[in-house]
């Protein structure tokens, strides 16, 4: 049977199965295919140029800027000119009137020593020191005066021909007591030896030193205070120069002189000891123990420099000696 009218379509499957048709189905008409439009060509666009992209172009090279310039100031350069100039003639003019000056006061000191040339001082008596004076720092080399001037107290000692008194130990060292820092010192031995000769009044090579310079004698004297022990000495030369020459190359010392049965002391190198000159004498100290040994001793050392005056006090006596005594006579020695 036809479906029912109504266009529901068959009954749904609740219904029971649905009795086959008698009748065959249609056949499905195949689809008809519907023409397709045919794509028609789109217009080609125009093609639009590109825009033209800028060219890197080289640069010429920069030029160099030639510096500017700059003109002196000429007239800065003038004024400072013409300073320097102002101040190169005034020092020319101070230095002018400082030579006038100069020459002038050479001038008037010249009358003023020619006017006293006419009454010249005479040089005051010389005093020998005396061995309570306080010790100098040293004795040092005498020498002449410049120019070879007159006034020199020791030029009498200066060479054996103005020098004629006779040698003697005892006499240049008469004291038999001397005062050093306020301690009083005897005299214990006086002794005159030659040669001078190392071993014999010298020691640790003095005597070559001595002999080189053509040494005649050496004269001592030792003194003693408690346990301390100075021995004096004066080398005998014909002229100051070998002297001063001796006491320059100075080397060695002064051998300790002892007492008769005192031991010896200061006999080889190893105590204190002093030097110098004046005129034709070279004169020495050498300071130890009284006890013996060649130790030094802190009181004969500090009394060295004393004794050392006291040694050119008494030379400067014999220069005076000697300058007193009338041509031709011996003189006395400074005792």
């Amino acid at each position: 049977m036809p479906p029912p009218s109504g266009g529901f379509g068959p009954p749904p499957a609740s219904y029971g199965p649905v009795a086959p048709s008698s009748q065959p189905l249609p056949q499905p008409v195949p689809p008809v295919p519907q023409p397709q439009p045919v794509a028609q060509p789109q217009p080609q666009q125009p093609v639009q140029p590109m825009p033209p992209q800028p060219q890197w172009q080289q640069q010429p090279p920069q030029q160099a800027v030639p510096p500017r310039r700059v003109e002196p100031d000429w007239q800065a350069l003038a004024d400072r000119n013409e300073a320097a100039g102002k101040r190169k003639r005034r020092m020319q003019v101070i230095g002018i009137v400082a030579a006038v000056v100069l020459v002038g006061g050479g001038v008037a000191g010249g009358m003023l020593l020619l006017g006293k040339k006419d009454d010249p001082k005479k040089s005051g008596p010389v005093t020998a020191s005396t061995a309570s004076d306080k010790p100098t720092p040293g004795p040092t080399s005498a020498s002449s005066s410049p120019g070879g001037q007159t006034d020199d107290p020791s030029k009498p000692i200066w060479e054996a021909a103005t020098d004629p008194a006779p040698q003697d130990a005892g006499a240049l060292f008469s004291a038999m007591q001397v005062t050093v820092n306020g301690a009083t010192w005897n005299r214990t031995v006086v002794s005159l030896d030659q040669p001078c000769w190392d071993g014999n009044s010298t020691t640790g090579g003095l005597g070559k030193v001595l002999g080189d310079q053509g040494c005649q004698k050496v004269l001592r004297a030792t003194y003693v205070s408690g346990d301390s022990a100075v021995t004096v000495g004066v080398a005998v030369f014909d002229h100051k120069i070998q002297a001063e020459t001796a006491t320059k190359n100075y080397s060695g010392q002064l051998k300790g002189l002892p007492a008769p049965g005192a031991p010896a002391f200061c006999a080889n190198p190893g105590c204190t000891s002093t030097h110098s000159s004046l005129g034709r004498y070279a004169y020495f100290t050498v300071e130890g123990s009284a006890k013996g040994g060649n130790a030094p001793d802190a009181t004969a050392t500090a009394a060295a420099s004393g004794f050392a005056e006291h040694v050119k006090g008494q030379l400067l006596r014999r220069a005076k000696a000697a300058g007193s005594a009338t041509p031709g006579s011996q003189g006395t020695p400074a005792g």
